[in-house]
């Protein structure tokens, strides 16, 4: 349990303590934006396989156990979280890697209904297993990522805020964190023809596959 404890340390300490905080500059100035990318990339790449690693041998220590009839609910959550993979790997969106600056982007598509589609189904594919598996690795590592994919988005936000400032308070009201948000509070309206549909389609083909197969992949049914 000690090396789970410290993968999903490691994983969140260089979201939150590097990357999310004013440590960041001070390594950015010593090594560039380039260079700081591909490091922080690469050490999260090793957190995650650490984490999968350890959980998988880490001593199942039970807290409310299996929660079957949590099962149906996980499935809505997971179809959701692929849905919002799919909706949002081609949408053009500061908050991806800040890929573009948000005064050259206005929010459409799956950006009108939340400006964080990927960390959001992130979130939802982490809540979707902890609920449903209660032992102590599995909280610590599916909270781990529910965690980041909820949370992470404020401190996104506070972030990008004080990079871009006034540009970045222009796309901020045209969206929102939370989905629907903008839309119910009539900053934004829903335009579904504007969404990547083939995109939404793979995503949900995916989630089949994976409700399908989880048994083989990961050796627990889903059902």
């Amino acid at each position: 349990m000690e090396s789970l404890i410290a993968a999903t340390a490691l994983f969140l300490g260089m979201h939150w303590i590097v990357s999310g905080s004013p440590l960041r500059g001070v390594i950015v100035a010593r090594t560039g934006e380039g260079p700081f990318k591909a490091g922080f990339a690469l050490i999260i790449a090793v957190s995650i396989v650490w984490m999968g690693w350890a959980y998988a041998h880490a001593p199942y220590v039970e807290t409310w156990g299996t929660a079957a009839g949590f099962k149906p609910l996980s499935w809505i959550l997971m179809a959701l979280a692929f849905v919002l993979f799919g909706a949002s790997a081609t949408a053009k969106n500061p908050t991806t890697l800040g890929s573009v600056p948000p005064d050259q982007v206005q929010a459409r598509g799956i950006v009108r209904i939340t400006r964080h589609g990927g960390l959001f189904g992130l979130g939802l594919w982490g809540l979707a297993h902890f609920l449903v598996n209660g032992d102590w690795a599995s909280h610590l590592l599916f909270g781990s990522f529910a965690f980041q994919g909820l949370i992470a988005p404020l401190n996104l936000d506070r972030k990008y805020r004080k990079r871009y400032g006034a540009a970045w308070e222009v796309f901020a009201r045209q969206t929102s964190y939370l989905p629907f948000v903008a839309i119910l509070q009539g900053r934004n309206r829903l335009v579904l023809h504007e969404i990547n549909w083939i995109a939404v389609l793979v995503g949900l083909g995916l989630f089949a596959l994976t409700l399908a197969y989880h048994q083989a992949w990961f050796g627990a049914s889903p059902f």
